[in-house]
């Protein structure tokens, strides 16, 4: 009987054996499908902001703003948007489309010195301007 307790306690401990080992899968299981999660949110914020260039109102100011000067886009873009604030990121976007920034690593700070030194912008946040009023 001495061989059948040993193999009973063996056989035991194989069972607890594959219990850690079940646990810790399912823990690993787990933490793989946070992750999926982290990824399908992601993927679908990305689907929301790309969905925001894809509009017909963005198609449409496109061909608008090709052949203008580069504070008249600006000013024609702000026309568009709601509460006369422009998105200094948004305008590079467009005007880049348009063909009016050849370089698009210079485009940003090239639209910030226009924008300062037009006088016709306030600053509301960082990147983001305001058109103030004609006088």
């Amino acid at each position: 009987m001495a061989n059948g307790n040993s193999i009973l306690e063996e056989l035991s401990r194989f069972v607890a054996d594959l219990h850690r080992k079940r646990d810790k899968a399912e823990k690993q299981l787990a933490e793989i499908d946070e992750e999926v999660k982290a990824v399908v949110t992601t993927i679908n914020l990305y689907k929301k902001a790309g969905a925001l260039y894809e509009t017909a109102a963005y198609k449409s100011i496109v061909p608008e703003l090709q052949g203008k000067h580069h504070i008249d886009a600006l000013v024609h873009i702000v026309s568009r948007s709601d509460g006369n604030i422009i998105k200094v990121v948004d305008a590079k976007l467009l005007m880049t489309e348009a063909g009016l920034l050849r370089n698009p690593k210079s485009a940003l700070p090239m639209l910030y010195t226009i924008i300062s030194r037009s006088g016709r912008f306030e600053k509301v946040s960082p990147g983001i301007y305001r058109l103030m009023p004609t006088q």
